[in-house]
């Protein structure tokens, strides 16, 4: 197997831009700078005839729309399938709005969005250009004390980071991949500096330890933050969370040797359809529990800005129906498992996910698109994704059903055994 590697800084340069992410008032006015560089990460697999790219920037998220078009751009260039395109962002909640088109307060930059375009395409190319035959090493372990279930105080959510590791003939480690399950939400809705927040910071930590920098991928990270472990939301609190984790996942034991067959994948949709009654009926509840004191004051709903919670339950009394075609993939690459998903999944259906996985199972959320949060059905109702949330109980849970068939269908037909 070959893999080349690519990395290059996505920060706007003299311009005025705005941030994405949380909706607060100080977001409504231009940035004040840049506190760190943000960037983009990129990997290219050349296994026999097929390739895989991952493309992993310092964004909140991907329309469906660019996602589309960076695939149909590389594979009219390259020739590279589009379903082996991995369009993934690292949820960053400090990043640039320039590249959105939708963003409800967005200035939309088109001279950033082909900015962006032009960075994918040298990307792939400087991939292609460092092309490099390696073997490879990995390694997990549970991460604690620096985030975890955010709607539920104490207790985990799928703490595990994963490290894939690519090391040259010389056995030097050239690249990688860090899996974790993490909202990069360290610094709160004040700041309104760019920077890459925690996993942007991490990231630059780990290349001095590795002398490489890892593509970041996020994986079921829906109800996962530092909610619960926080000791600020300021630039101090950034740099010891991410100093500490760094440390830890650089101290990760990468015992596994995998062994990357040819790539296999299934790309599979699911259909959401329904005429919100079921949706609008648990936002009138909602509503009226507020509004009448009764919601249970040791919740983590009771504890949030519950006017924002009621405006979000009275937009969606105004949607009568909803329909979502989702498209997600299972990628099989011998000892190794990526399943792609655009949006945010429950910590529960990672950590199911990867027990399932009979190869080394890696969950890449916030991947080609964007759609809500995809949560277990007993969590409704308790939590500012559930609440107002278009998506159906039971929906997130026949998605994962979904992904656990193909992905067991694949390993039986081109498992390594």
């Amino acid at each position: 197997m070959r893999v080349g590697h690519a990395r290059f800084c996505l920060s706007p340069r003299d311009t005025t831009f705005y941030l994405i992410g949380y909706r607060s008032e100080k977001r409504k006015n231009p940035a004040e700078g840049i506190h760190d560089d943000i960037y983009c990460n990129s990997l290219l697999l050349e296994i026999g005839q097929e390739q895989l790219f991952i493309f992993s920037a310092d964004f909140l998220e991907w329309e469906d729309e660019m996602a589309e078009e960076i695939k149909s751009m590389l594979s009219d260039k390259f020739g590279i399938n589009r379903d082996l395109v991995l369009v993934c962002a690292t949820h960053n909640h400090s990043s640039v709005m320039s590249y959105h088109k939708h963003w409800h307060t967005g200035v939309f930059d088109s001279e950033y969005y082909e900015f962006v375009m032009d960075t994918v395409v040298k990307s792939y190319e400087e991939c292609l250009g460092s092309l490099t035959e390696t073997t490879v090493r990995a390694g997990s372990q549970i991460i604690t004390g620096y985030y975890s279930n955010r709607n539920h105080p104490g207790q985990l959510a799928d703490n595990e980071v994963s490290v894939v590791q690519f090391i040259n003939k010389d056995g030097v480690p050239i690249c990688g991949l860090v899996n974790w399950a993490v909202h990069a939400t360290i610094l709160g809705p004040n700041n309104n500096k760019l920077t890459g927040d925690l996993p942007g910071q991490v990231c630059q930590k780990l290349g001095k330890y590795w002398g490489y920098y890892p593509a970041f991928i996020v994986g079921a990270a829906a109800d996962c933050s530092n909610r619960n472990d926080r000791q600020g939301d300021d630039f101090a609190e950034l740099e010891r969370v991410s100093t500490g984790l760094a440390e830890a996942i650089a101290s990760i034991p990468l015992t596994n040797e995998l062994k990357f067959g040819d790539i296999h994948y299934e790309t599979l949709c699911h259909t959401i359809h329904h005429d919100m009654r079921e949706v609008h009926e648990d936002a009138l509840k909602f509503i009226q529990k507020v509004e009448e004191d009764k919601l249970d004051p040791n919740s983590t709903v009771a504890k949030m800005p519950l006017s924002a919670l009621i405006n979000k339950c009275k937009s969606i009394l105004e949607v009568p129906d909803y329909h979502l075609d989702i498209k997600f993939s299972v990628i099989h690459l011998g000892d190794v498992q990526i399943v792609t998903f655009p949006g945010e999944l429950g910590s529960r259906f990672g950590i199911e996910l990867k027990q399932g996985i009979p190869e080394f199972g890696m969950i890449a959320g916030y991947s080609n698109g964007f759609h809500h949060y995809f949560l277990p059905r007993e969590e409704y109702g308790l939590s500012f994704e559930t609440i107002g949330n278009p998506v159906p109980k039971g929906e997130p849970e026949k998605i994962v059903e979904k992904m656990m068939q193909s992905s067991m269908l694949l390993s039986n037909r081109y498992g390594i055994h």
